[in-house]
């Protein structure tokens, strides 16, 4: 599924922490991987290509060959195993060919032990055991937040979320205002303002933000 090029530059624009306050806001829990550390400064924003691998007992690593094979140009593949922390299997080899395919980024909450050519957020450390494949474009559980096949990745310096597509247009528009709003405050603090009134907001403060901004 394709992101609207507008749509993907304005969640390119603005910090995942923006966009965290407005899944927030809407109601949304999990949307967060946890335990996943950045690899790249890049910011990307692609729709969400789902794997699952578990550790294994022995078996191989399943058809890996395959399910990468599927992935489409523009996508960020999310790779779920179940929190365990292990090294992905073959992580250079697979990036590069994820690369030479237009995957834009790769999440897991994995350990990728080599530099990959490809944007990574990944687990920190190593877990000792293997992992092979057990499905692919299923809802999954990267670092504790649902993803499902098709949602909205977006993977920044401060951190990954998973925005529904339904809900994109909303949460961007929102995530802008949020922005300016938070470098407004950030401004007001900076010029000795008491953070009374700031943090949160009141109505005071809102009315100054939106007489000085135009916001509405």
């Amino acid at each position: 599924m394709a992101i609207d090029p507008t749509l993907r530059d304005a969640l390119s624009a603005v910090t995942t922490a923006s966009i965290a306050r407005a899944l927030e806001r809407a109601g949304l829990r999990d949307f967060a991987p946890a335990g996943i550390g950045r690899r790249s400064s890049t910011t990307i924003v692609g729709p969400a290509h789902t794997l699952r691998m578990v550790p294994a007992r022995g078996e191989g690593i399943g058809d890996l060959a395959t399910a990468i094979e599927s992935v489409p140009e523009g996508a960020v593949v999310v790779i779920d195993t179940a929190g365990t922390g292990r090294n992905l299997p073959f992580g250079a080899i697979l990036a590069g060919r994820l690369s030479s395919r237009g995957a834009v980024g790769l999440v897991t909450d994995a350990t990728v032990a080599e530099e990959v050519g490809l944007p990574v957020w990944a687990a920190q450390g190593a877990a000792a055991g293997g992992l092979t494949l057990a499905g692919s474009w299923q809802p999954v559980a990267c670092g504790g937040a649902a993803v499902h096949p098709g949602d909205i990745v977006v993977c920044g310096p401060d951190g990954v979320v998973i925005v529904p597509p339904d809900m994109a247009e909303q949460i961007a528009l929102e995530a802008v205002e949020q922005q300016r709003l938070d470098l407004w405050l950030q401004r007001e603090a900076e010029k000795g303002v008491s953070l009374y009134g700031l943090l949160p907001p009141d109505s005071s403060a809102r009315a100054r933000f939106e007489a000085e901004t135009g916001s509405v």
